[in-house]
């Protein structure tokens, strides 16, 4: 069906009749133009109506509620594909939006400080949809968020206020279970401060574990998170501060009983 009417609309755009066609270059030009979107549409697997919509400048900035009209419809679509490349094309689509997004206009959450952590790290649910949530943070100043992971999940996290150093690890090899005192190595795979505006993702299949440690005057942020499989909880991680091998940024890693 998707070939069959991709040729239709390459046929559409192109005419070729047997009888000779007059129109203006003007009016060819914008019926070409009419077309190609929905033509992209249909070869990358997207909604039609995301290609119908009325056309808004690249650069616009978006309110929330712009922001989900735009991006739920497309986001669910690759919801669907769970691999890593599918997983990618999600978390890349809701970056791009979010790089447009009114950052004041985005839904407060009511903050609770999580138990054990200080300086304090405080978090709230401030959007719950399909297929994302989104997890409102703050931390105080010098406060530190422990590595942890986050299984079958991906997360778009986007500073809003002050300033976080951020580094994300992946597993290399194989991790025990949660319930396991025995070592295995982690690889650290970025290594970056986050400002208001600027973004960092993880999939469930790259980057997936992450660390936050506030500047001098505290942060604060969101994550967009999704699941892209069952949600079978997470864990904190002890993560050796001398690397096992610095140039490729290897270290020892235990899960951390909570």
């Amino acid at each position: 069906m998707k070939h069959e009417l991709l040729a239709q609309i390459s046929l559409f755009t192109t005419a070729p009749t047997d009888q000779p066609e007059v129109v203006s270059e003007g009016f060819e030009q914008r019926r070409r133009l009419l077309w190609l979107p929905l033509a992209a549409a249909v070869a990358f697997g997207l909604p039609a109506e995301a290609a119908t919509a009325p056309p808004v400048p690249a650069t616009a900035e978006l309110n929330w509620e712009e922001f989900l009209k735009q991006c739920l419809p497309v986001a669910k679509e690759l919801h669907q594909d769970t691999s890593g490349r599918g997983q990618d094309a999600y978390l890349y689509w809701i970056a791009a939006l979010v790089t447009r997004l009114n950052l004041k206009t985005l839904p407060t959450a009511k903050l609770g400080a999580f138990p054990g952590l200080t300086p304090p790290v405080e978090f709230g649910i401030g959007y719950k949809g399909v297929p994302f949530f989104m997890v409102e943070w703050k931390l105080a100043p010098g406060a530190i968020l422990p590595p942890h992971c986050h299984p079958n999940a991906s997360v778009c996290t986007v500073c809003l206020e002050g300033e976080t150093r951020i580094r994300n690890f992946e597993v290399t090899g194989n991790a025990p279970e949660f319930s396991s005192t025995q070592e295995f190595q982690v690889r650290e795979t970025h290594h970056e401060i986050l400002t208001p505006g600027r973004i960092n993702t993880l999939s469930a299949l790259r980057d997936n574990i992450h660390t936050f440690t506030a500047g001098k005057s505290g942060a604060r942020g969101v994550d967009i998170s999704t699941y892209h499989g069952p949600d079978v909880g997470f864990s904190f991680l002890d993560i050796q501060s001398k690397p096992l091998e610095a140039e490729a940024r290897i270290f020892a890693a235990r899960w951390k009983k909570q």
